[in-house]
């Protein structure tokens, strides 16, 4: 588990030492412990350590308990000063701190932790505490990950949590007050998710847990508690999201917010493209998951990330090259990767349809007669793209008559399709007379009115004649 550096930079802060006392010939001594956390996340010496104070020309080397005496002589004009301590040994990463000190004074300071390069750490106690009253507050202890992943997901499958216990005046609890902490989530996805330990008495004024992910992403919440003298005391609850495993094939699919556009007919129409990425017990993969793509026709966006349901974004834009006149389809390619190598690849394609311009509007009959009695004509028309394919969403096919009457397919908005027939491409209507039409003539007109980027304006008449 990586956890962030709490190199406790206390090299602006001065800290406030918890025991000082007079030396007999006047030194000034510095007295204190050097640790840093082993794997089961407990304060271990570090011997050979050094333990410099920068410009007083005084350093020396911590023992094999990690303990250091370190004298240092303050001027003669001198009756105390804030010094400052560097500890560093090769391995570990250096940290510092601020001690105010008094000339004859031997002074204990406060539990140094230094934590190893490119490891693992957490914030161990740093203030070695004489004394503390009952405890009273449980809060968490440093920066913690905030996200996990899906257990077999082959990427972090587990968090560690530090909590500090204080008492009121906000001092950790001394081993005469420590208490047993209880860990327990509140609420989660219900995957198998689980903390280890459960309960922990307080080391130093400290307890943790391990939250483990289970096979099902989603926010976890976790509760810290403690009884003290018939009181509970807890955190609020620390919220951790568990995200979904590695992307796999069979929930890696691919949308268009349109599957038709007008692409033969304007160059520059943009049309989003969608990648759904899931992994194999359905949750959406990682926020950030990066998918790649591709098109054999057109222009599209090269990559994009996925958000929190596994969604990553790009556009499409027509322009050249141009799909051959058989085929009008743009294919877009989306591509990732179903393992943390990046050598396993997963695919999914789909089809954008680049409709040409409207054509000619075919109606069948062209012409027709009429009587007085109420006989209706029954017409069938087509509209489409000059390759027969429909034209693009939002376009308006209207029908009508300068006399008698209409029904059926009158007033069309075309849906957004790639599929011809009937609904999309091929209408009908019947035109009645009615039981006393006087006029000798009838026009009958078909009009398809284009949105903004659509295929073109098209009309057509039909005559009828009153015999």
């Amino acid at each position: 588990m990586r956890f962030l550096k709490y190199v406790f930079i206390f090299s602006l802060l001065t800290l406030i030492l918890s025991c000082t006392t007079r030396t007999e010939n006047g030194e000034t001594v510095l007295e204190g412990k050097v640790y840093y956390l082993d794997k089961n996340y407990l304060a271990t010496p570090i011997p050979g350590a050094l333990v410099n104070a920068k410009n007083m020309f005084s350093q020396t080397l911590t023992d094999a308990t990690g303990a250091f005496r370190l004298i240092v002589n303050l001027e003669a004009s001198e009756d105390q000063k804030e010094v400052q301590l560097e500890i560093s040994k090769v391995g570990f990463n250096t940290n510092s701190l601020n001690v105010q000190v008094k000339r004859g004074a031997t002074i204990t300071v406060s539990d140094i932790t230094l934590i190893k390069v490119g490891g693992d750490s957490t914030v161990a106690p740093t203030d070695t505490i004489s004394s503390s009253g009952p405890a009273s507050h449980i809060e968490i202890s440093g920066k913690h990950d905030t996200h996990l992943y899906i257990q077999s997901s082959g990427l972090k499958e587990a968090t560690f949590l530090n909590f500090a216990v204080t008492d009121d005046k906000g001092v950790l609890v001394d081993e005469d007050h420590k208490v047993t902490v209880h860990f327990s989530i509140l609420n989660g996805p219900g995957g198998g998710e689980y903390l280890y330990p459960e309960t922990m008495d307080t080391q130093g004024g400290y307890a943790y847990t391990v939250l483990n992910s289970g096979i099902l992403a989603g926010a976890v919440q976790i509760d810290a508690w403690a009884d003290v003298d018939g009181k509970t005391i807890r955190t609020m609850p620390v919220r951790i999201a568990i995200y979904g495993g590695l992307p796999d094939a069979d929930h890696f699919s691919l949308a268009m917010e349109k599957v038709n556009i007008a692409g033969r007919v304007h160059f520059g129409i943009i049309d989003k493209v969608t990648a759904f990425v899931g992994d194999k017990f359905s949750n959406p993969v990682a926020p950030g998951t990066a998918v790649y793509f591709s098109s054999d026709y057109g222009i599209v966006e090269g990559s994009a990330v996925t958000d929190i349901m596994g969604r990553a974004v790009v556009r499409f834009m027509s322009a050249d090259p141009l799909p051959p006149t058989d085929h009008s389809f743009a294919t877009v390619t989306a591509v990732t990767y179903s393992d943390t190598l990046g050598s396993k690849t997963i695919t999914t394609q789909n089809d954008i349809l680049l409709s040409a311009i409207t054509k000619s509007i075919f109606v069948s009959p062209t012409t027709f007669t009429y009587n007085n009695t109420n006989t209706p004509v029954h017409f069938n028309y087509t509209v489409s793209d000059i390759y027969d394919y429909p034209i693009v969403s939002s376009s308006i096919i209207n029908v009508e008559a300068t006399d008698g009457n209409l029904f059926g397919d009158i007033n069309v908005r075309q849906v957004d399709t790639q599929a011809s027939g009937p609904g999309t491409t091929d209408f009908s209507f019947t035109w009645a007379p009615g039981d006393s039409l006087d006029a000798p003539l009838v026009n009958i007109s078909i009009t398809v009115s284009p949105p903004e980027d659509g295929n073109g304006y098209r009309s057509v008449t039909i005559t009828g004649t009153k015999q």
